[in-house]
């Protein structure tokens, strides 16, 4: 997925009210004239809200830099994650967060709110965590716009972040630890 390589924020999940799309939306209008080279791409399948958030884009002023392009898969998929400068998930609620999980494998800074319970993302210094509020979303989008150094510094930690604790071989080794079987 390239857009003319133009540097853009990525949200890659299903379109649902409670993934905070308003929200993502309302973070980048307060933002858009800062920084102009900079894109949101928006790509997942509706589910139930495309139409509503159809009208909040046409409603923005930021309008032509906003791009819903449907559901991403596998080889686009990885590529889009690859090609941000970073991952945003303004969520209201996460369990745990596949499109979160991939970000960060893909060596892709994350900007998440509180609701996605993903301590780790701070912990490892993989993103920027914020409340579920627009201008801090917006202040994060800011942050990691201007510093390339802290993108790559942070998707470096979030791929280490991945590695070293959600792929099969570390969960493995945690439960047969867990199990005594060490």
């Amino acid at each position: 997925m390239c857009l003319d390589t133009k540097p853009f924020v990525l949200f890659l999940s299903r379109l649902h009210y409670k993934k905070g799309l308003d929200i993502l939306v309302a973070a980048f209008e307060r933002i858009h004239d800062e920084i102009p080279e900079l894109d949101l791409v928006i790509a997942g399948p509706d589910d139930g809200y495309e139409t509503t958030l159809q009208s909040l884009i046409e409603a923005s002023p930021a309008r032509n830099r906003m791009h819903c392009i449907g559901p991403l898969y596998g080889e686009e998929k990885l590529a889009a994650l690859v090609d941000c400068n970073c991952f945003c998930l303004p969520s209201r609620q996460e369990g745990f967060s596949m499109a979160i999980t991939e970000a960060l494998g893909c060596g892709t800074p994350v900007i998440i709110t509180e609701d996605c319970h993903f301590p780790e993302v701070v912990e490892a210094g993989a993103g920027l965590v914020t409340p579920l509020d627009a201008a801090a979303v917006g202040e994060a989008m800011l942050q990691l716009a201007s510093s390339p150094e802290t993108c790559e510094q942070m998707g470096r930690a979030g791929a280490s972040l991945v590695r070293d604790h959600y792929t099969w071989p570390a969960i493995a080794a945690r439960l047969d630890t867990a199990l005594g079987l060490e």
